[in-house]
């Protein structure tokens, strides 16, 4: 098996892209500023109250970007806000946006740059050129501790959940190479939903069957048993669009107990060995590229039937690449509820017969 030789996975355009998908949701949002100073910034920082998401885009700025930043709080000139979330419980603050601003404070007060540098002011007026935060004189070090960043932060009251993060995330992530939904999804959710992705996605199955040994560098692969997952729960009750339907189940999975993964884990590793000698190699692929409708329905029942299961969901597959109705449902529109009531009626009853 080899790798593609682009950097991402290659799959079939059959739905509607996230841009076309309508947002069915109305938030009842509740947001304020407030202007915390730069050593408060430091404090909640170190304390662990500012929360960076699991994946963020690391930090990118060199010494001389970093360097102006710290100079414009020296100098009393404004610098850009930053977003901040905070969930219905607890002091946490979590940084929706404002991280490379937020990490280079704190890499400056701790005189310590990424890749074992100290932190000197480089690039900036001579008064300031050279020196660490300890190198400042008193009266610059006070200037730095009082010099404001404006927060806004941001509080969901309506609905009941955390949703609207992502698609604050979304609309505010503008600049550079935008993050893809599921980058997003893992900015936002931490924790258990994340680790059990990860592992699930080692699988040597489950990479035989996609077609590539190394993991997407853009986690489309993740994306893609996160939706088997969400699918898998609730396909009977599936709803537009389909982002947000996999978006929701991410914070499902962040909340399961341990039981409960090691069950997923377990039934997802069944599935995928019993596919995989059951079925062709790449069986997700009807044509050239990776069909994710095909990919979903046939993951998702095999995960949902699998204690009753057995090689002979070869022939039921076969049977399925016949029937012209099971072929439209994957290849069309395959994110309307139509398509994938269809798809999964016509593969549950192949393969529960």
């Amino acid at each position: 098996m080899t790798n593609h030789p682009s950097d991402e996975l290659l799959v079939e355009e059959t739905e509607l892209t996230d841009d076309d998908e309508p947002q069915n949701v109305r938030y009842d949002i509740m947001s304020f500023p407030t202007d915390f100073t730069v050593q408060v910034m430091f404090q909640k920082w170190s304390s662990g109250q500012l929360i960076i998401p699991k994946y963020q885009r690391r930090y990118v700025w060199n010494m001389p970007q970093a360097s102006r930043l710290i100079e414009s709080f020296l100098l009393g000139l404004p610098i850009p806000q930053v977003f901040l979330y905070r969930e219905h419980s607890g002091p946490e603050l979590y940084v929706v946006d404002g991280h490379q601003r937020l990490a280079t404070i704190a890499h400056y007060y701790r005189g310590a740059f990424p890749g074992d540098r100290i932190f000197r002011l480089r690039g900036v007026n001579p008064n300031w050129d050279g020196k660490t935060y300890t190198d400042l004189s008193e009266d610059d070090q006070k200037n730095l501790n009082d010099a404001t960043l404006r927060s806004i932060i941001i509080r969901q009251i309506q609905p009941e959940d955390n949703s609207s993060v992502y698609q604050i995330f979304e609309r505010l992530n503008t600049g550079g190479t935008q993050l893809n939904p599921m980058e997003i999804r893992r900015a936002i959710f931490r924790g258990k939903a994340n680790d059990l992705l990860d592992k699930l996605n080692q699988n040597t199955n489950w990479r035989e069957l996609i077609g590539r040994t190394e993991p997407d560098p853009r986690f489309r692969d993740l994306e893609m048993i996160l939706r088997v997952l969400a699918l898998t729960e609730n396909w009977r009750n599936y709803s537009k669009p389909m982002k947000s339907f996999i978006t929701q189940h991410m914070a499902v999975l962040d909340k399961l107990s341990s039981e409960d993964i090691c069950e997923i884990e377990e039934r997802f590793s069944n599935a995928c060995k019993l596919i995989r000698n059951a079925l062709e190699t790449r069986p997700f692929h009807l044509r050239q590229r990776l069909n994710l409708a095909v990919m979903d329905v046939i993951m998702a029942c095999s995960i949902e039937l699998i204690d009753s299961l057995d090689t002979d969901i070869g022939i039921a597959f076969e049977q399925l690449r016949e029937d012209d109705a099971f072929i439209d449902s994957v290849s069309y529109n395959t994110s309307d509820v139509s398509s994938v009531q269809q798809r999964f009626n016509l593969t549950h009853n192949a393969f529960a017969s």
